[in-house]
């Protein structure tokens, strides 16, 4: 998820505020958690001053009596828990069972129903009273529930996923053998929960007390200076991914500044992750995340320009850079322009086992089966050949599929234009939800869907009012809108050194879109000029699209 606050800058510098008696007291509470050795023995003392001696986790935080607060309003289950020797020695233990009352206090309470106000990262101890909507808020709550019961943990975050947009946000525990353990799903995740391993990761910081000498120094030498980096954060990408450092070859620019930024696409632009250092035509970077594929960034006195090839950082380490050959062109199929993720291929999938069926009885208890869908890849519009004239029409969903489907669509013979009737089907929808019922499968809308409250034998159709003869449908499953689309509009553009190049403007007929003439060894992008948003690079091989 995206931040939804930005950084601000009204609040005064603490030396300016911070009164002795707060920052002795402060002082005090660490040391006295400190000496839990059993519990905490395995934070040193550099870990000390970062994880439990600091007077607040986060800048802005307001000065108040914040451990006290948050350590007596989180301690339900630590109370509650059976008294054995092996958990109360265990930092994993407690962090755990005060974790899941944090989690607890969420669900379906008053609390839950409060919100933020906008603007603000985060407030004072009654921080607990807010309900977070993103994976950064619950972070920035935990992080400081957890040191509050001295129990060292720190927040990472993610600033751009590779192959989506958005960020991620987490508090990692100093475990009891030393290693820092990822709560990588926040409030419902346990510590050292496996981390996404099905994603590629750029870059990871860590949110720290002390400063950055390395951000210091940019921050003093750089003649731009990128919103992203914080005097207060460290690189830690090593501790969640393989990584490389970077010798990138640019492109021939003059540039007003030494410091260059490596970026990743997200859904509409280039992101700038990370910074380096350029010189003799070359950008240094270090620590950066294998598998991904990068574009370098730099200050030409105005804004941030492109300055190398986008290049693929393999997963061995070595560079491959996407340069358009535009002597060698070939023809490209295309299926989406947005990679389908796991969920969205298990809710299209429910498809699978359908049939269409037409009868002159308003039950259906003579019918004739006309098509079943035995794959995924069964055709965008289904050419039926009935044997004779049926007044009633419909699509009966397969096993444990909850009739989900987004459009169904018929077509009288001799005709182009899509066939009305009275809506039939089953009745009931799921949680009696009215953005679910079947009058959403004819509303011409790709994003809404029926969704019946049955599992087995669920069915929607029409009541032409008459027999006619169809001999045409077409089935879209619910989905998130990012496949090919018939009579939609869409572009393919190609990137040509310093920006997109278009390879044209094609309309789409059926489920896939054709473009000639595409040079090879390029990075792709296909745009929907006819509706939608999100986008993806990637590249064409083997016949097929490849997302990054």
């Amino acid at each position: 998820m995206a931040r939804n606050y930005s950084k601000v800058s009204f609040q005064e510098e603490d030396i300016k505020i911070v009164t002795a008696d707060y920052l002795v007291r402060n002082i005090d509470q660490a040391f006295d958690l400190w000496k839990r050795e059993r519990l905490v023995g395995q934070v040193n003392f550099e870990q000390f001053c970062e994880l439990l001696l600091p007077y607040k986790c986060f800048e802005y935080q307001q000065l108040d009596a914040w451990r006290d607060t948050l350590s007596i309003r989180f301690n339900r289950k630590l109370k509650a828990k059976l008294d054995y020797d092996q958990s109360n020695n265990s930092s994993y233990f407690v962090a755990t069972q005060i974790n899941g009352d944090i989690s607890d206090s969420f669900s379906g309470t008053k609390e839950a129903e409060t919100k933020k106000p906008l603007g603000l990262p985060f407030l004072n101890s009654s921080i607990y009273k807010v309900a977070y909507e993103d994976c950064f808020g619950s972070a920035l709550l935990a992080t400081m529930v957890l040191r509050s019961h001295g129990i060292p943990v720190a927040m990472d975050y993610i600033p751009q996923w590779e192959g989506k947009g958005g960020a991620h946000a987490w508090y990692t525990l100093l475990s009891d053998n030393g290693t820092f353990l990822p709560f990588s799903f926040g409030l419902t995740s346990n510590p050292g929960d496996i981390f996404f391993p099905y994603e590629s990761i750029p870059k990871v910081y860590r949110v720290t007390y002390s400063a950055n000498e390395k951000i210091a120094r940019y921050f003093h030498d750089a003649v731009y200076k990128h919103p992203l980096f914080d005097l207060f954060e460290k690189d830690v990408t090593n501790e969640y991914t393989q990584t490389s450092d970077l010798s990138v070859q640019l492109l021939n620019f003059r540039l007003k500044d030494k410091y260059v930024y490596l970026s990743v696409f997200d859904s509409q632009s280039w992101n700038v992750v990370d910074l380096g250092i350029q010189s003799n035509g070359w950008a240094e970077f270090e620590c950066v995340g294998r598998g991904i594929v990068y574009l370098v960034l730099g200050y030409d006195g105005r804004t941030l320009v492109p300055i190398s090839d986008p290049f693929l950082v393999e997963k061995n380490g070595d560079l491959k850079y996407f340069i358009a050959d535009t002597i060698n062109k070939r023809d490209v199929c295309l299926q989406r322009k947005y990679p389908r993720s796991i969920a969205v291929a298990d809710i299209e999938y429910r498809m699978v086992g359908a049939e269409i069926q037409a009868s002159n009885d308003k039950d259906f208890s003579q019918y004739e089966l006309l098509y079943k869908i035995k794959e995924f890849s069964y055709p965008d519009l289904i050419k039926l050949n009935p044997s004779q004239k049926y007044r009633y029409w419909r699509y009966l969903s397969g096993r444990n599929t909850y009739c989900n489907i987004a459009e169904l669509q018929f077509f009288e013979e001799g005709k182009d234009c899509i066939a009305h009737g009275d809506i039939i089907g089953t009745d009931n929808i799921y949680q009696n939800n009215p953005d679910m019922v079947r009058e959403k499968a004819f509303d011409r809308d790709y994003l809404t869907f029926f969704h019946s409250e049955q599992p087995d034998g669920a069915w929607v159709g029409l009541d032409m009012g008459k027999a006619v003869v169809i001999d045409r449908v077409r089935c879209l499953p619910r989905s998130d809108d990012n496949a090919i689309h018939d009579g939609d509009v869409y572009e393919l553009q190609y990137w040509d050194r310093t920006g997109w190049k278009s390879l044209g403007i094609n309309k789409a007929k059926g489920k896939y879109l054709s473009f000639g003439l595409v040079p090879d060894n390029v990075l792709l992008l296909l745009s929907n000029r006819t509706r939608g948003r999100q986008e993806r690079i990637f590249t064409f091989e083997n016949g097929r699209q490849v997302w990054w």
